[in-house]
């Protein structure tokens, strides 16, 4: 600041006024006006490159929303051929819990013994019944 003040002190006492000029130190003016468009200009180029960089991540984004799109298409169905399968394997393991629950009381029961002894029948029906709920258990596990 001070240096500019020198400068203009300097350039006052050697440059007297001239009559076409506005001012004195017109060419100061120009200076800056020459600054301000540079300014301007690296503004406008600063402009473009962010449209430019916001266009780039705008296609980016819309790129991976459409991946993401279809990878979840691709994981539902995925998902649902899992549950599918798991749905087929716990029907195939109820009909054959059922089946077996069917051999081993036909083969384990004598009807004319547990219509005579009425305890030995309510036994016989709770181990019955603990033996099925713990081989469902055992199969959902």
């Amino acid at each position: 600041m001070l240096y500019d003040q020198f400068v203009f002190f300097k350039l006052r006492i050697r440059c007297p006024q001239r009559k076409y000029e506005s001012h004195l130190f017109k060419w100061k003016d120009e200076a800056i006006l020459d600054e301000v468009s540079t300014v301007e200009a690296k503004v406008l180029d600063l402009v473009h490159d962010f449209q430019s960089l916001s266009k780039s991540v705008t296609e980016q984004i819309d790129s991976h929303k459409t991946w993401l799109q279809e990878l979840e298409v691709e994981m539902m169905s995925k998902l649902n051929e899992h549950m599918s399968k798991v749905a087929q394997s716990m029907d195939e393991a109820t009909r054959q819990f059922k089946e077996d629950m069917h051999a081993t009381l036909n083969s384990n029961t004598n009807t004319t013994l547990l219509s005579n002894n009425g305890p030995v029948h309510n036994f016989a029906s709770a181990v019955g019944i603990v033996l099925a709920i713990a081989c469902l258990y055992w199969k959902l596990l």
